[in-house]
């Protein structure tokens, strides 16, 4: 199909969350490897974060060498928000070491920094996508 009605779809399933189970996950995780252009790559990454599901996080990881330097900035920031242990951590700092571009390499450290604090535990290192942590954050509020 064409480029345009992809994207669409692809985004349109990552606003599924919750609803879609292993096969919307498997569509998107498949675009994020297969697609030829990287704007439709990067769009599979976003609708995999907007999942919120720990499984993105080994595609992410891959993806993290991606010829797309759109590509591997949404790929750190998954991590940011789902990534968890050492293995994440040093795939993130070997790929800021290799990344020739500010913005990437800076998305890496960053996200290699959240995932560090929630291997300790601490503030900083919240979890899972912008939208369910504000969402999460204004429920715990309005609960007070």
């Amino acid at each position: 199909g064409q480029p345009g009605a992809r994207r669409n779809a692809i985004a349109y399933l990552g606003g599924t969350a919750g609803r879609g189970g292993d096969l919307v996950f498997d569509v998107i995780a498949s675009a994020l490897k297969n697609e030829r252009a990287a704007g439709l790559r990067r769009t599979a990454g976003d609708a995999l974060s907007d999942l919120g599901d720990e499984r993105a996080a080994g595609l992410a990881t891959a993806a993290l060498a991606d010829r797309s330097t759109l590509v591997r900035w949404r790929a750190a920031r998954i991590l940011g928000e789902l990534g968890e242990g050492v293995a994440v951590t040093a795939a993130l700092k070997q790929a800021q070491f290799d990344e020739k571009a500010f913005e990437c390499a800076f998305e890496m450290k960053d996200a290699a920094r959240k995932v560090a604090l929630r291997s300790e535990g601490r503030d900083g290192g919240a979890r899972g996508p912008m939208w369910k942590q504000i969402q999460d954050g204004l429920a715990e509020g309005d609960a007070a």
